[in-house]
């Protein structure tokens, strides 16, 4: 046979395998996942004195799922994401025993249905729950931004040099300052738990988290050889309480099907991914007993 007649017949012939290939691709575009967390902290974590270095909440924009905001679920439904009641929770079993644990206490079980998108296109989640603290209570974050002000300080000018009454600009004098300017202002409450997640799917499944726990420092700590500072900051120790944050960031290949366990010693999640298939409808399976009748 010549080439000229053997060309079309392996054009014929691979046309049905180049549609199939294209249909699974098709498929994959639109393929989704249901995503269910439980998040919960550790009791009997230790509660002596510990070092732990300053840390930053997670950021947060406009393009992402507030799982506590009724108009970002409604905005999110649109580009293919969905709150899913709790007679669609999967892990209702596990969060009864850890409820009924005295080791742990529940800080949010939540599941929501997503397309399988790549990093740049999946939206982050944003997830909030355990107490919540009040004005009393004041972010480590304030910390940072007043020590990232001082250190972008030039000395002698007055638009940058912050002024105070001590004799020497202590972080621990700096810190006061801003906590009692706080003080004298209204502060939204700070969530025990916050932080978002995004479930990706590339060639695997993966999991991006960042996520904070706060908790309360024991002690300012002041550290300073000034006596006089000394006092001053001590005397004021029990009214500032300043909150830590525990922070988990992490990034994970996932499984679909299978339970994974992500933690610090502080809280732990657990995050289950199922592909989800769209029931065939009624009308639909008729119509095909028909035709093949």
């Amino acid at each position: 046979m010549k080439l000229r007649f053997l060309i079309p017949l392996l054009l014929t012939a691979l046309l049905p395998e180049a549609a199939l290939a294209q249909a699974e691709s098709d498929d994959a575009a639109l393929r989704q996942y249901d995503v269910e967390l439980v998040i919960f902290k550790n009791i009997k974590a230790p509660k002596s004195r510990e070092f732990v270095l300053p840390v930053s909440s997670p950021s947060r924009d406009e393009n992402m799922l507030d799982l506590s905001s009724a108009s970002s679920v409604a905005a999110a439904a649109e580009l293919g994401y969905t709150v899913l009641p709790n007679h669609d929770h999967r892990l209702l079993e596990v969060v009864e025993r850890l409820v009924e644990s005295a080791r742990y206490e529940m800080l949010l079980h939540v599941a929501w249905r997503q397309p399988g998108l790549d990093r740049e296109q999946a939206m982050p989640v944003w997830l909030r729950g355990g107490r919540v603290y009040g004005s009393e209570y004041a972010s480590i974050d304030d910390r940072i931004d007043l020590l990232d002000k001082t250190a972008k300080s030039v000395p002698g000018d007055p638009q940058t040099e912050t002024s105070f009454s001590f004799d020497e600009q202590t972080p621990e004098a700096l810190e006061l300052q801003q906590l009692e300017q706080q003080s004298a202002r209204p502060q939204r409450g700070l969530y025990e738990f916050e932080g978002k997640i995004t479930i990706a799917l590339g060639r695997y499944l993966h999991a991006y988290t960042d996520l904070v726990f706060r908790r309360p420092r024991l002690t300012v700590d002041p550290v300073t050889d000034n006596q006089a500072q000394q006092e001053y900051l001590l005397a004021r120790a029990a009214d500032t309480r300043i909150l830590n944050n525990h922070r988990l960031k992490e990034h994970r290949r996932m499984r679909s099907k299978t339970l994974h366990y992500l933690d610090n010693p502080e809280f732990a999640l657990l995050i289950l991914i199922t592909p989800y298939e769209a029931p065939v409808e009624a009308s639909a399976i008729d119509a095909g007993a028909a035709s093949v009748e």
